[in-house]
């Protein structure tokens, strides 16, 4: 099984569990921050999970959500019923050339082999119309730079990440022709005080 279908397959398995973990707004500046900076239109949700970001964005725009997992979908739709929901991978996003006004990746990319990140940027780029913002975060590289995570919560799972540094995904998001208009650093509230990255980017 690859690296993929291990992802999918705990995302399916734990789809219910990770929606009560995670039901509270994570990203709640930085969505105010992408409403101020796309007041209407279309928008694409890349790897919307189960739905939580997504309430708040078909609150104001129209809204699509994709994500590789079927379980986690059937959640989002119950929860966003304003929103349209795709089952798709990142790889071939099925979308015409600047279909979108914006998009919104958080948490998502990282679960990319970073050799691979490059093919995914270029298909978010394309689908983006020209000076669109998006909307990017990943976790900070300490030790490892990426691999199948083996964890024993939520009844044991696999999923694979791929860390970065700062300066290290800025220069990945400008070699594939990303405007940077804000980047930050957020600490999550949990047992490993997880540090995350996150990037407002333009075409």
């Amino acid at each position: 099984m690859n690296h993929k279908e291990k992802t999918k397959n705990t995302y399916n398995k734990i789809a219910e569990e990770f929606n009560q973990r995670n039901a509270e707004l994570f990203w709640v500046d930085q969505i105010q921050t992408f409403k101020n900076l796309i007041s209407h239109g279309k928008i694409i949700d890349i790897g919307c999970g189960t739905g939580r970001d997504g309430e708040q964005l078909a609150e104001r725009y129209k809204y699509i959500g994709i994500d590789a997992s079927e379980g986690m979908l059937t959640i989002a739709q119950k929860r966003v019923p304003k929103g349209t929901f795709k089952q798709i991978d990142f790889y071939t996003l099925e979308f015409p050339n600047n279909t979108f006004d914006g998009f919104w990746a958080a948490a998502s990319l990282l679960h990319v082999p970073k050799k691979e990140i490059n093919i995914v940027l270029q298909e978010i780029y394309r689908i983006t119309k020209e000076k669109g913002v998006g909307f990017i975060s990943i976790k900070e590289k300490t030790i490892l730079e990426e691999g199948i995570i083996k964890e024993e919560k939520m009844g044991g799972i696999e999923r694979y990440f791929s860390f970065y540094t700062q300066e290290e995904f800025k220069k990945i998001l400008e070699v594939n022709n990303f405007t940077i208009l804000e980047q930050g650093t957020h600490v999550e509230n949990d047992e490993r005080k997880t540090h995350w990255l996150y990037f407002f980017v333009q075409k």
